[in-house]
């Protein structure tokens, strides 16, 4: 068994996708250092993360999917990490069974946080992508009447509870809270902080491996969810919906649109901000391990109402609707033609070495369109 395990279990849009594409591409120079990130494809710790919480259907993993993960865990001598931000829905019956689990090995918690106004706009925007939302006014006037349920709400994101579920049975020391920096901030700072945690060099890793997971403007995410209830049945599945309209069309299309920045309003922002400055006091009075500063999970007062999708206008809406439709037709022009390449390609190509030749086009076709 694993002498440490490091379990990150959250919050989602709190830097995770860029901590853990770093790692994941690192495997080796890491397991080198006695550090193992465990799973044959990298969407194994989020299956894995289902499996905790129980969850079936729509694409949902198999029940073995935690076992294999903690068989990999059992087998390595060193540090482990085990990494998802969805393990931070789990029950508090969910979090001990896991605990559980990997005993004898040492296990520390490790939650990145970042404070709440800039974290609601991208967790609404990110359920935008891949559920139906609804418009950010009304999301946030559920969330904060505890009417949001699963992993945009508040099951992610309250970090004393879930530090709470996830912590009952560990010594303060071995549950780590890594904040979020503020903007401004060195960009490898959070990278800093995190290695702080695993207790390995900053330069132990390419960070060049790392993708921006950017987020749209108002207005694109104006246009996206007005979208949404067009788009036909085939996309409604959740890994069609995380393929082609989360990473296709919100990240390939509408991200690189470069819009304007948004937020909450002032009245929403200012109820997060009371209940930003009572969880700061509760993580600092069960005296967890701090990386970083209480304080920057304290929202910012803002002079002025920033803007928002809601105030988008219809001029606006179709600016951007224009440049989707001119980047998606380019799209499929690019794909035609790499189509109607590969079809003159087979047909030059004899029978010896067709099957070959066609077999390599198509995964390479393939891959672009998954990207």
């Amino acid at each position: 068994m694993a002498e440490r395990v490091f379990f990150h279990i959250g919050a989602p849009k709190s830097g995770t996708t860029f901590l853990q594409t770093v790692m994941w591409h690192n495997r080796k120079p890491l397991r080198d250092l006695g550090l193992l990130y465990p799973g044959r494809r990298r969407m194994d710790h989020f299956h894995a993360s289902e499996t905790v919480r129980g969850l079936t259907g729509d694409g949902a993993a198999t029940p073995t999917a935690w076992d294999r993960l903690c068989s990999e865990v059992e087998r390595w001598p060193g540090t482990a990490l085990i990494t998802h931000e969805f393990f931070a829905a789990a029950s508090a019956e969910q979090a001990r069974r896991s605990l559980e689990r990997l005993a004898p090995a040492q296990v520390d918690v490790v939650f990145t946080a970042r404070d709440y106004g800039r974290q609601f706009p991208a967790v609404w925007q990110e359920a935008v992508k891949m559920q139906s939302a609804g418009p950010l006014d009304d999301y946030m006037d559920r969330l904060l009447a505890n009417q949001v349920t699963g992993p945009w709400g508040w099951s992610t994101q309250d970090v004393p509870a879930i530090l709470e579920r996830w912590s009952s049975t560990l010594d303060p020391g071995n549950v780590h809270v890594v904040t979020v920096p503020p903007r401004g901030a060195p960009r490898d700072l959070l990278w800093r902080r995190w290695c702080q945690v695993l207790e390995i060099s900053p330069q132990s890793c390419d960070l060049d491996v790392a993708f921006g997971n950017e987020s749209m403007g108002a207005a694109q995410a104006a246009f996206l969810l007005k979208v949404k209830p067009h788009l036909p049945a085939e996309l409604r599945p959740a890994p069609e919906r995380h393929a082609w309209v989360r990473g296709h069309l919100g990240h390939e299309v509408l991200v690189p649109q470069q819009g304007v920045r948004f937020g909450l309003r002032l009245h929403h922002l200012e109820q997060l901000r009371l209940r930003a400055l009572k969880d700061s006091k509760v993580l600092a009075a069960r005296a967890y391990d701090v990386v970083g500063d209480l304080d920057e999970l304290i929202p910012e007062q803002p002079q002025a109402e920033p803007p928002n999708p809601a105030d988008v206008t219809d001029a606006e809406l179709v600016e951007v609707g224009v440049r989707a439709a001119a980047t998606l037709t380019a799209q499929v022009r690019s794909l035609s033609k790499e189509r109607d390449d590969l079809r003159r390609r087979v047909r030059a190509t004899g029978r010896r070495g067709r099957a070959t030749a066609m077999g390599r086009s198509l995964a390479k076709l393939t891959g672009r369109m998954r990207r």
